[in-house]
């Protein structure tokens, strides 16, 4: 009869440490909504500025010839004085 009380009493135990796991599991279960909101709105932040960095480095991009023209232009004078 002891063992069979010991038994019930280990099951017991295990039953509440099961309850709490499963309480766990279930708070995480409810933040998933919120994580997925959050991660979608990381994601809209950072595809912003990736735009707005693109935008930047193509009007950068696209100014280069006529810097390096000018460039050109100044060492050609530069020589030419030199000489």
């Amino acid at each position: 009869m002891a063992d069979l009380e010991q038994r019930v009493a280990t099951l017991e135990r295990e039953m509440v440490t099961v309850k709490d796991r499963v309480g766990l599991v279930e708070d995480d279960i409810k933040s998933i909504p919120e994580l997925i909101k959050l991660e979608f709105r990381l994601a809209s932040s950072q595809r912003a500025r990736m735009a707005t960095d693109l935008a930047e480095l193509q009007h950068k991009v696209e100014a280069m010839p006529r810097a390096v023209a000018e460039m050109v232009v100044e060492l050609q004078a530069e020589r030419d004085r030199k000489r």
